[in-house]
């Protein structure tokens, strides 16, 4: 069991034996039951029946084979973080000293494990926020695409839940989808905001932005998943884009549902040199590239999540 920081409450973290129903709703407070004294106070419980313990918070309709229980506290640099609790499998079996002293080493070793995940975590929470920051920083350098990585990453996830894929890639094309103009960093700001047509030198300029933000992206391990939707989410389904060429199922379906939502979020938004597009005019451009620029049956997802969304679209176009 781990200590929830924000309900100061114990919950089950990880169980053998345990049904995921009585996992789910198990929730102790601080000083509540045996778990909930061995986080109070940081010392473990050793108990020789727990059936006759008043102190022993047990599971409805739970038979436990045998009576022995140890609770262990899970510390970090003398900080309770969560509790250890075992009981034999074996009816009449008990536990002795020796197996104390066992639950204690394991229970340190677990505390370091589980203090080193919520490093990582933080970690990793810490990359994405200060990518999330650049590429908000970007769109505020344009004020014609304020707010286009947010609209940019709610979308995406839409349309990958509606393609049903599967949960941890849908994470990525969100933040893929968030992050995918960051390579725009380094480019040169009066080529970024230019209000009149660019030379083919400023074009090819621009054309560099998905291969400097995959190397913005690559090099940082839990986020380099979503490098190579950055790449390519200037790739047409027919071969004509850029950076490779690459051609229908070739590029990642990242890289395909972010080139939907990035042309219809530019079309319906306004530029430095034009007015937004009605959102039916949008949607019917979409339709014509669909095939070519685009991927059909991404453009046919696309459209199902606008029409389920008809009141987020009303508010923002």
């Amino acid at each position: 069991m781990l200590i929830d920081e924000t309900s100061n409450e114990l919950i089950i973290a990880a169980a053998r034996g345990l049904s995921n129903d009585i996992m789910d709703r198990t929730r102790l407070k601080i000083g509540e039951g045996i778990a909930g004294l061995v986080a109070r106070n940081g010392k473990h419980v050793f108990v020789e029946d727990i059936e006759k313990d008043p102190r022993f918070f047990k599971a409805e309709n739970l038979r436990y084979p045998a009576k022995s229980f140890i609770s262990v506290p899970l510390k970090v640099r003398n900080k309770v973080i969560g509790v250890l609790n075992v009981n034999k499998e074996k009816e009449g079996e008990k536990f002795n000293e020796r197996d104390l002293r066992l639950l204690q080493l394991l229970a340190g070793q677990a505390a370091i494990t589980v203090e080193n995940i919520e490093l990582y975590q933080n970690l990793q929470r810490l990359y994405l926020e200060t990518m999330q920051t650049l590429a908000k920083a970007i769109d505020a350098k344009d004020a014609y695409t304020k707010e286009h990585a947010d609209r940019s990453g709610f979308y995406a996830k839409l349309v990958a839940e509606e393609l049903h894929l599967p949960k941890s890639m849908i994470k990525h094309i969100e933040y893929a989808a968030m992050m995918h103009d960051i390579g725009k960093i380094g480019i040169k700001e009066e080529i970024l905001l230019k209000p009149s047509k660019l030379t083919k030198e400023e074009v090819d300029e621009i054309k560099k932005h998905p291969l400097i933000g995959e190397k913005i992206i690559a090099p940082i391990e839990f986020l380099a998943p979503i490098a190579p939707l950055i790449l390519y989410h200037h790739e047409w389904f027919d071969g004509s884009g850029y950076a490779e060429g690459l051609v229908g199922e070739e590029i990642p379906i990242g890289a395909r549902i972010v080139a939907v939502i990035d042309a219809y979020d530019a079309m319906t938004s306004d530029r430095p040199y034009r007015k937004a597009l009605p959102k039916e005019s949008a949607i019917k451009e979409l339709k014509k590239g669909s095939g070519s620029q685009f991927d059909p049956k991404i453009v046919d997802a696309f459209l199902r999540v606008l029409e389920q969304h008809k009141e987020i679209e009303a508010g923002s176009v």
